[in-house]
């Protein structure tokens, strides 16, 4: 009793203290880097109450229309809404299930109190919430550029971790706090993200400010997006914290009295590690990949612009809360191995990935998932592969080759459809494994340098804003050249890449496009002289024909000779040898070297 009455008295401070938060300012930890647009800010003040497992908090939300439309009436998310039944559109299509967790006691809601207008006009009482997502209208149009600021209170009851967010660990000490307070939707190209919250979906916010005091337990180590400022203020036993986040799009921390803090540097940012006690031994582990990848991706596709990154551990018992990302905080594990075995660097890799895509390029992760998951799964098995990190399954392998796997086992899966199109393990092939493996092609046809140079001209185009594939695409085919058979072919389309030699006779070659996507290649042709000759060979022409220099005997015909085509499955027909007449022995089944079982148990859990 003693603890809630100083959580009350907490409660009652933090109303005083909301006032004060707007003066705060951090300086970014990349000088020279443009600044996201103030969207949708909050300043709030919450408090933590690990006894009745709740977040209760008040505050500030402020929105600057940022169309040319007057907008009469806003859309806030309500996420927490989709664990409050069985019957919530997020629960019947998970079916109470979740990468892996059940949702046994997982019960979450959030309940407004308080939705109005700062001078005091309410808006709550004419407001309708439908499943997770409320529409208030506005008394008075909000006119282009023009400001509105919301008052809030609210208290999140927060489930049992089994998706992203809620409690778990040593005596349900560990909280993971995400989706857990009003979030306002978008409002872009002409209409508001009015799509309810499905299994599949991720996030879709504005940029803005957060100014968060934080009250919680004074034996709670916390771990949340931004800066802390100052030191934390005693409040009797409880402890508050103010963490300040600026060109950030969400806000998420994680609190428990059993993290111990780690610390490294990486360039101008800070890696900060809460790690579990039962995996202390691991401590360096987690940091070295994680500056790894800062450090990589900043050198590929530009800058990290925070001052800081906080890297969560989870404990077995909330595997849920793992593989998941927010501005400037991410967590791993959650898979149930071993951290030796190189899954773990993976899901980190994965998620800092996340931090350029789309935590600065901030897409529609539910309309057009492909976009952040699956740009953001090449750049994890290029990470792991750069720096010579391998997947132990008995046998060590590529992550690449873990990709690959998934996407073979149902290649026609269409890669740009929706979240909610999909079933959950069609996600995994479509939004992560099939365009990580397109996107690896893409790499290998044009060179590495001038992808990453693509690459990095879409960040700096689009980095803070909100770009869509055709963004995507409109970049990539003025840097690269027209990419159709990528865009429209793979990611778009439902054929593969194939090609064979079709026949070596009277002095020419001729070699066949058996798969639909169009994608350029290149013969070599070895000849008995020991000289060879490499041809082009066009995408866009079912068949392609060569004459070969008279008088020469070619000893073998080798399609892809340099094996650019990554996400090519058979390859038995891409090589003739007339001279010793065999055949290559590079199969699918000899790239397919390791169980089924452990892909499902690996791609596709991460956020």
């Amino acid at each position: 009793m003693r603890q809630h009455r100083l959580i009350l008295l907490a409660l009652a401070l933090n109303i005083a203290l909301i006032a004060t938060l707007g003066a705060m300012r951090l300086a970014p930890a990349q000088q020279g880097l443009s600044k996201a647009p103030v969207t949708a800010s909050y300043t709030l003040a919450v408090t933590l109450d690990p006894v009745a497992k709740t977040v209760r908090g008040e505050g500030i939300i402020t929105y600057v229309n940022p169309s040319p439309d007057t907008l009469h009436e806003l859309w806030l998310h309500l996420y927490l809404k989709a664990f409050s039944a069985d019957d919530t559109l997020w629960m019947r299509e998970s079916g109470g299930n979740h990468r892996g967790f059940a949702s046994e006691e997982s019960r979450g809601d959030i309940t407004l109190t308080r939705l109005a207008l700062r001078d005091g006009a309410d808006l709550l009482a004419a407001s309708t919430i439908t499943d997770t997502l409320l529409h208030a209208p506005l008394p008075t149009p909000l006119a282009p550029g023009a400001q509105v600021e919301l008052a809030v209170a609210w208290t999140s009851q927060l489930p049992r971790v089994f998706a992203r967010t809620g409690y778990g660990g040593r005596d349900d000490t560990f909280f993971m706090v995400g989706q857990w307070y009003p979030k306002l939707a978008v409002y872009a190209r002409g209409q508001w993200d009015t799509e309810p919250w499905h299994v599949n979906s991720e996030f879709f916010h504005d940029f803005g400010r957060y100014e968060v005091a934080l009250t919680a337990p004074a034996a709670y180590v916390i771990a949340a997006t931004g800066l802390p400022v100052g030191e934390p203020v005693p409040v009797g036993a409880l402890q508050r914290q103010t963490f300040v986040a600026e060109d950030v799009s969400d806000f998420a921390f994680a609190a428990s009295p059993d993290f111990q803090v780690h610390t490294a540097q990486a360039g101008p940012s800070e890696v900060k590690l809460y790690l579990l006690p039962e995996h202390s031994a691991s401590a360096q582990r987690y940091l070295k990949v994680a500056v790894d990848s800062l450090l990589t991706y900043g050198d590929w596709y530009g800058a990290y612009p925070h001052a800081r990154l906080s890297v969560v551990d989870v404990p077995a018992s909330a595997g849920g809360a793992g593989g998941m990302e927010y501005p400037t905080l991410v967590t791993g594990g959650g898979g149930g191995l071993e951290i030796s075995d190189g899954y773990d660097e993976l899901v980190i890799a994965h998620e800092i990935g996340h931090q350029w895509w789309p935590m600065q390029t901030a897409t529609n992760e539910a309309r057009e998932p492909w976009l952040d998951e699956g740009i953001t799964e090449y750049s994890g098995a290029r990470l792991m592969e750069t720096t010579s990190r391998k997947l132990r399954f008995g046998l060590a392998i590529d992550a690449a080759t873990l990709d690959f796997a998934l996407y073979a086992s149902n290649p026609a899966m269409r890669a740009d459809l929706p979240a909610w199109a999909y079933t959950t393990g069609d996600y995994a092939i479509g939004a992560y494994s099939k365009p990580a493996v397109g996107l690896i092609t893409l790499e290998r046809v044009v060179g590495a340098e001038r992808f990453r140079g693509a690459m990095a001209a879409y960040l700096r185009e689009w980095r803070f804003r909100h770009p869509a594939a055709a963004d995507f695409r409109a970049v990539l085919e003025r840097e690269l050249g027209t990419l159709d058979w990528f865009f429209d072919d793979f990611i778009a389309g439902e054929g593969q890449i194939g090609y064979k030699v079709l026949s070596v006779k009277n002095g020419t070659v001729t070699v066949e496009r058996t798969g639909a996507v169009r994608v350029p290649t290149e013969v070599q042709v070895r000849f008995a002289s020991g000289e060879a000759q490499l041809y082009q060979v066009d995408g866009a022409v079912a068949q392609n024909t060569f004459a070969l220099p008279v008088g020469k005997q070619p000893v073998s015909v080798v399609v892809d000779p340099a094996q650019k085509l990554f996400a090519e499955l058979d390859l038995t027909d891409n090589g003739v040898y007339p001279a010793v007449q065999f055949l290559p022995t590079v199969t699918l089944g000899a790239r397919l070297t390791f169980w089924l079982q452990a892909i499902v148990q690996t791609v596709g859990l991460f956020g």
